[in-house]
């Protein structure tokens, strides 16, 4: 298999003025690789740059995101009266073979093992060249930064695998994708699907390790306990950071951008699961729900964690228009997101989401409601639950579109939303452990979960269940709001062989050839 692979370095800017100011950074072609990596500085710069990758259109900005993947899952109407473009409609027929599909997964595939290449530079030169003295923080920050790029390296290498290989349900035990840990490694050898899972796996734990001392220090907690702390640096009054904003440098802030102790531990609860390790995946999933952190002054005592009851609330829930919403990413549910500062250029976000489509090249994500919305009873909940109540607005006075994309008009409220790209959410840790206790014929404490979920989102007519299909039904109806244009419903079609609604009385399991996406000829074995 022969990957192409380009090293990008990226140079040491650092402005000490806001959290995304560390993201913002330029490659730097005539630097040399012993030039980036002989101060802090350039280790510091080289892992933003992973961030700053993956957060472009080719990965979670928009394919792994709200365009190809949750075209894939049928989440949209994508008749040709609702999205012209020929590429998008070949999204709803699963037609890989289609030339623009065909190169929106191959840039995918090339974009994906980019980052690889620089997460295996980094932490070659980390091991190899580099002592704890090197850093302002010593040991703990090289740790940190080691751990990030495993658990970088981790991320991407998952998904390549979820999307280009069969689950572990279908698997035929044959090689598929590569797990790539060396640089350079021009011609990686595919694997089994159990084999790779088990190297994320590995990598994710080992990262957990290094970032447990940094991430789980008190200072540090300060700046995960909320929504607002991990994205915006807007810390609770009673923490250490709101009294001492100095105590922590850029670097060590955003850390919602990052992938810190705890969205590493959700991302091993999310691969565990994959893996068939569902004892594994429940005790991570609930040791990120447990998470608290107690602020006090004087009498007064709060706790924050990663909210899960509600998805919205204060001014945002009472507004009726979108133009007054700020909060549409739902950041305290969200537990970790990359950054795209040019997003609403780079990912043709004015074309998706305005309100009102601005001449004739508008090409609305239309989500079709009408399916999405039916309880497993046949019950319209449209009117009832929030997810579209309050998170889906009508382009052009007609066309449901996904509010958490909407576009403000004005560019400082639309910045502070669109910027944000969802990879994790709270939410998820819910399921994994609802599916963890069906699995065990738990019956009660599964739907008592997803019955929390449904009644935070305004539906209060509990769902029950005896049996193991039911479940899955009952999971699919929830996931398939929850998750509107964040790219994962696919992933949960795919890892349950689970029917799929593909609209017009149709529903059926992915096909095979439907459910592994397949790998660019220019990279085949």
């Amino acid at each position: 298999m022969k990957i192409h692979i380009k090293l990008l370095l990226f140079a040491t800017v650092f402005i000490l003025s806001s959290c995304e100011s560390w993201l913002d950074l330029k490659p730097i072609t005539q630097a040399t690789e012993e030039q980036i990596f002989s101060t802090a500085e350039g280790y510091r710069s080289t892992l933003n740059g992973l961030y700053k990758n993956m957060g472009k259109a080719s990965l979670y900005g928009k394919n792994l995101a709200f365009a190809m993947l949750d075209g894939f899952s049928q989440q949209y109407d994508l008749s040709p009266e609702n999205n012209i473009m020929t590429e998008y409609q070949a999204y709803g027929k699963m037609d890989y073979g289609q030339t623009q599909v065909a190169s929106r997964i191959e840039e995918t595939w090339l974009a994906a093992y980019n980052v690889v290449a620089n997460a295996n530079n980094l932490i070659q030169n980390l091991i190899e060249n580099t002592t704890p003295e090197l850093f302002e923080f010593g040991e703990m920050e090289r740790n940190m930064i080691l751990g990030e790029a495993y658990a970088c390296r981790a991320l991407v290498q998952f998904d390549m695998l979820r999307l280009f290989a069969p689950a572990p349900i279908s698997d035929d035990g044959a090689n598929y994708v590569p797990y790539v840990e060396q640089y350079p490694n021009i011609q990686p050898a595919g694997i089994s699907v159990n084999e790779c899972i088990d190297k994320v796996i590995a990598d994710l734990e080992k990262a957990k390790e290094l970032v447990y001392g940094f991430d789980t220090s008190a200072l540090a907690m300060n700046a995960v306990c909320t929504g607002d702390a991990r994205f915006y640096n807007k810390f609770p009054s009673f923490t250490t950071l709101a009294s001492t904003p100095r105590a922590l440098s850029d670097f060590f802030k955003g850390r919602g951008y990052r992938l810190n102790y705890y969205s590493m531990t959700a991302l091993l609860a999310r691969a565990y699961q994959y893996a068939g390790k569902y004892d594994d995946a429940f005790e991570a999933a609930d040791e990120v729900l447990k998470f608290k952190y107690e602020a006090s002054q004087w009498d007064k005592f709060t706790f924050y964690e990663f909210k899960t009851t509600g998805i919205m609330s204060g001014a945002d829930n009472s507004f009726a228009t979108f133009e007054g919403k700020s909060n549409l990413r739902l950041v305290d549910n969200l537990i970790f997101a990359l950054y795209n500062e040019k997003a609403y250029e780079e990912l043709n976000l004015g074309v998706h989401f305005f309100k009102e489509s601005k001449g004739a090249g508008a090409q609305y994500f239309v989500i079709r409601i009408d399916d999405i919305f039916k309880s497993s009873k046949g019950i319209d909940e449209s009117a009832s639950d929030i997810r579209h109540t309050k998170m889906i607005f009508l382009a052009n006075n007609k066309q449901p579109v996904s509010g958490k994309w909407f576009c403000h008009e004005d560019e400082a409220m639309r910045s502070k939303n669109v910027t944000i790209l969802p990879v994790i959410r709270a939410t998820e840790m819910q399921y994994i452990m609802a599916e963890s206790y069906a699995r065990k014929g738990n019956w009660t404490d599964a739907a008592r979960i997803l019955n929390e979920i449904r009644q935070a989102r305004g539906c209060w007519d509990n769902v029950s269940f005896s049996s193991w299909d039911d479940f899955v039904k009952e999971l699919i109806i929830d996931a398939r709001r929850e998750w509107i244009s964040e790219g994962q419903l696919f992933y949960l079609y795919k890892r349950l062989n689970a029917e799929v609604d593909f609209g017009k009385g149709i529903k059926r399991s992915f096909k095979r050839q439907e459910a592994v996406v397949p790998m660019p000829e220019s990279q085949s074995m």
